[in-house]
């Protein structure tokens, strides 16, 4: 990851609006970009694009949508708003909160509209942290069905997505104004695109342990749950050219990932009812207060590994998510009789 003068640099095509990586936010990017009238090139280092979204249950929380009002749902931006804030201790910038909370949802109504995403909100189940249900997602409830119908509108609208195009340097002027990118392929070889505008849409820094550990050192043991791809490329990318940063320690943690199978354990399994025991048998923290919280609780158990107990209801309501099926059909979720048996299983005194 570099930042090159634009000066000494030959570009073989130059694109009006060139966004990297085709996750969600990306690919929502250039749709917005094309629906303007832009041509667009997306960057995807992979050979199809995937990133962290696939890995996800694909939900977007949104206030005062149509689904919702179609479920008999009172929800508004304000509440939304004051959700986040409450959530993340007022931390935010409260102007961009409300801006997001005033975007999101008519978001989503223009991708179900213009691009056929057949959004509908669950409401099974309140999430941590909101006040009412708001949480849409696709019928699979995945994030692999969801990265796989942005792509294909995109494809259908124009947008041009160009994969295994790993970008290594941004090609600045010196006053930090990007002209374009520098790609490495597979084999080695290297091409410059020029751009009007640059999208980066490379997600975090999740997966680069040194940036974790100077950000967020309460998970610095963390096992990472997200796309090998998230070494922090936009964070250098933009302290390169002099861009300032806050709350850099903001982070989405999640207290069930099954391990070693890598399958996300949806958080209904304790909303709905269940616990978390560590290998001593002990509940040791109050779940309730959510999956990103209760990750670094997680992280600080015996070997960081907890177990999450449940009944045969609560795993009926769990198998309506394509991540929990996943984990079934992997062998990830064991079952007993008795709590005795279930305790011997686990390795954990009853």
């Amino acid at each position: 990851m570099s930042v090159r003068p634009a000066s000494s640099t030959r570009f073989e095509v130059e694109m009006p609006v060139v966004v990297i990586g085709a996750g969600a936010a990306g690919l929502v990017a250039a749709l917005s970009a094309r629906a303007e009238g832009a041509d667009v090139l997306v960057l995807e280092r992979d050979p199809v694009p995937r990133g962290s979204t696939a890995m996800s249950a694909g939900l977007i929380p949104a206030p005062a949508t149509r689904w919702q009002a179609k479920a008999g749902i009172v929800d508004t931006v304000e509440l939304f708003a004051a959700d986040i804030l409450a959530k993340a201790q007022r931390e935010p910038d409260p102007a961009l909160v409300t801006h997001l909370a005033e975007t999101i949802g008519p978001t989503l109504e223009w991708l179900a509209d213009a691009h056929g995403l057949p959004f509908d909100v669950i409401t099974e189940f309140l999430y941590p942290g909101h006040s009412t249900f708001r949480m849409h997602g696709l019928p699979s409830r995945s994030g692999t069905e969801l990265i796989e119908r942005l792509a294909a509108a995109a494809e259908a609208a124009g947008v041009e997505i160009l994969t295994q195009a790993r970008v290594a340097t941004l090609h600045a002027d010196p006053d930090g104004r990007v002209r374009g990118v520098g790609i490495v392929r597979p084999d080695g070889t290297t091409d410059a695109v020029g751009c009007g505008a640059l999208v980066l849409a490379c997600s975090g820094y999740g997966g680069n342990r040194a940036l974790v550990e100077r950000h967020i050192p309460a998970l610095a043991g963390a096992t990472f749950f997200g796309h090998a791809g998230n070494q922090g490329d936009a964070l250098v990318w933009g302290e390169a050219l002099g861009a300032a940063t806050r709350h850099l320690s903001g982070h989405q943690g999640h207290g069930a990932i099954a391990h070693p199978h890598g399958i996300q354990i949806t958080w209904a399994t304790i909303t709905q009812g269940g616990i978390q025991v560590n290998r001593d048998g002990r509940r040791f923290a109050d779940e309730a207060v959510g999956y990103s919280e209760q990750a670094a609780a997680v992280v600080a158990q015996p070997d960081g590994i907890a177990f999450t107990i449940f009944d045969e209801r609560i795993a009926a309501t769990a198998r309506g998510f394509e991540d929990f099926r996943q984990a079934e059909r992997a062998g990830a979720v064991l079952s007993a009789a008795t709590i005795p048996e279930l305790a011997d299983r686990i390795g954990a005194p009853a």
